[in-house]
């Protein structure tokens, strides 16, 4: 069996068994543990302790922030698949329509970024705990259906049969009142929902996984409770350069979630750049 899930092969189960067999295919990708880095801002960011307050209030309440793809910093986020405009030319539904719908789904689909590993991913200290001045909890997932192992493509899709297909497995579901999408509907859906968690090559290092969460509105983002998305917090890990302030209270939250906490080190003495962990509660 392969050890990463492979885009073609999911559109494959798609297209020869039911959906629900393909996403237990992409389930089984899916760790049992996943990793989520967050930064602890310092003076040199305005409303730095509005900002910290919050995330830690957010994290000793259980809950984890779910927010909109437009706030993630790389400009080609949702955007795997191109509109093939000249195949869709001929089809009824009019191209604007079809962005429309599919910009709609986009905007009510939020994410929550996690990773599967802690103790030497570097750049993910550093870009997302902020210079190791953060923290990062590891979480047992017990509904991989939300998760998604992010993939990593060298070029984007063009397509035309996936959108036009879902817009009209959609009007033809209202125009005959059905309370249940069909199998089809299913199937484009969820190679369509696929394609949000996909990133070009640059990235795979972040060896990224996503929660994707649907809401019926758009927005910008919102805090949702761990038991909701199937989540539970195993432990916490200090940033070896975390304010004493900070690590005081992760080390109150952690003891209020009765979870392990450890605090990152770097050896001085190492021949290798390593970072090590060591539990402290």
């Amino acid at each position: 069996m392969p050890t990463k899930l492979d885009l073609n092969d999911f559109k494959r189960m798609l297209n020869e068994k039911s959906w629900e067999e393909a996403m237990e295919y992409k389930d089984s990708f899916v760790p049992k543990e996943l990793y989520k880095y967050f930064p602890l801002f310092d003076e040199n960011y305005i409303n730095f302790k509005e900002d910290n307050k919050k995330r830690l209030k957010t994290f000793s309440n259980n809950k984890i922030w779910v927010s909109s793809y437009e706030n993630f910093n790389d400009p080609f986020e949702f955007k795997m698949l191109i509109l093939d405009q000249e195949r869709l030319s001929g089809s009824t539904q009019k191209i604007n329509n079809v962005e429309r719908i599919l910009e709609e789904f986009k905007k009510r689909t939020m994410i929550a970024c996690f990773s599967c590993e802690v103790d030497n991913n570097m750049p993910l200290w550093a870009h997302y705990a902020n210079n190791h001045l953060g923290y990062c909890v590891k979480y047992t997932i017990s509904n991989p259906k939300v998760i998604f192992p992010v993939l990593y493509e060298p070029v984007r899709v063009k397509t035309a049969a996936i959108p036009s297909m879902i817009v009209s497995e959609m009007l033809q579901a209202y125009s005959q009142n059905l309370k249940e999408p069909t199998e089809n509907f299913y199937k484009y859906f969820f190679y369509f929902y696929l394609s949000l968690t996909c990133k070009h090559l640059h990235w795979q290092y972040e060896n990224e996984y996503r929660l994707l969460y649907e809401t019926p509105d758009s927005a910008k983002g919102f805090e949702v409770p761990l038991s909701e998305v199937g989540l539970a917090v195993e432990s916490i890990y200090i940033g070896y350069k975390c304010n004493e302030l900070y690590k005081e209270e992760l080390i109150s939250i952690g003891r209020r979630l009765d979870c392990k906490i450890f605090e990152m080190h770097f050896d001085e003495h190492s021949e290798t750049f390593e970072l090590k962990t060591k539990r402290i509660v």
